[in-house]
C-alpha cells in the first residue's frame, strides 16, 4: 500500500540524542539535589515532560523554580550536543529519505515534544530548511496536550488524513498515541525490535537505510 504524507518525530528519531538529555539531567539532578541521576529516578522520569521530572526530582519544587529549571535543562543539552560535534548529524539514511520525498512531491513534516528553542537549534545545526518548511513543524508551543494532537495537527498541516499516513516513532508513548488516533503505517525506529513491536509498531528499521520509500510512499 502507498501512503500520501509523512510525520517524523525528531529526538532518538532522526536524531539520536538520549545520551544528551541523560547527561543534562544528570547535571541538573546534581544541581538541584547534589545526588546522582540513579535507576528509581530514572524509572519514574521515563515518558515524562520536563516538569513533571522536575517534580520527581524535587516534590516541593515551585512554579517558578520548575519553570526556570525546565528551560535550563534545555540550554545545558544543547550546549552538550555541541561539546560532541562527531555525534551532531542525522541518522543515516534521513537525507536520502528527505531528498527522495522532496523529488516527488510528497509532503512531510516534523511532530516533535521539543520547545521552539531546541527546534531553531535543530534547524540551524542539521540545515532542516534545506527539505522542510519550518513553519510547518509541530513542537511544544504550550497548545499540545500530548503527541495525539500534535500528530493530528501535523496530518492536517499536510492536508492529509491520519490513515493516509506515515509515522516514524521511537518511543513508547509516541508509538502507542500513533497508534491510537488510527495512523496509516507506524515505523519503529531503533535496536530493540522486539521492544518496539511490543510498543505497537507496525515494523522496525535501526535507521533510515532500511526503509523503501519507493515501496511505500
Amino acid at each position: 500500500m502507498k501512503y500520501k504524507a509523512v510525520i517524523f518525530d525528531f529526538n532518538g528519531t532522526l536524531f539520536y540524542d538520549t545520551p544528551f538529555h541523560n547527561i543534562a539531567w544528570q547535571r541538573v539532578i546534581k544541581e538541584i539535589t547534589g545526588r546522582d541521576l540513579d535507576d528509581e529516578l530514572r524509572v519514574k522520569m521515563h515518558g515524562k515532560n520536563n516538569k513533571e521530572i522536575l517534580y520527581c526530582i524535587k516534590e516541593d519544587m515551585n512554579e517558578k523554580d520548575n519553570d526556570y529549571y525546565s528551560k535550563y535543562k534545555e540550554e545545558v543539552y544543547r550546549n552538550i550536543c555541541l561539546e560532541h560535534p562527531d555525534k551532531l548529524h542525522l541518522i543515516k539514511g534521513a537525507v536520502e529519505c528527505f531528498d527522495y520525498l522532496k523529488k516527488q512531491g510528497i509532503p512531510f513534516t516534523i511532530a516533535s515534544a521539543s520547545i521552539k528553542e531546541n527546534i531553531d537549534f535543530f534547524v540551524k545545526t542539521f540545515e532542516l530548511e534545506k527539505w522542510f518548511d519550518v513553519n510547518r513543524i509541530i513542537y511544544d508551543d504550550g497548545k499540545h496536550v500530548d503527541k495525539i494532537s500534535m500528530f493530528k495537527d501535523a496530518a492536517k498541516m499536510l492536508n492529509t488524513e491520519i490513515e493516509d499516513c506515515i509515522i516514524f516513532e521511537d518511543s513508547k508513548t509516541g508509538i502507542g498515541y500513533a497508534k491510537e488516533i488510527g495512523t496509516g503505517l507506524v515505523v519503529g525506529i531503533g535496536d530493540d525490535f522486539a521492544m518496539l513491536k511490543n510498543y505497537g509498531a507496525d515494523f522496525c528499521i535501526s535507521d533510515f537505510t532500511e526503509f523503501e520509500c519507493n515501496k511505500y510512499l
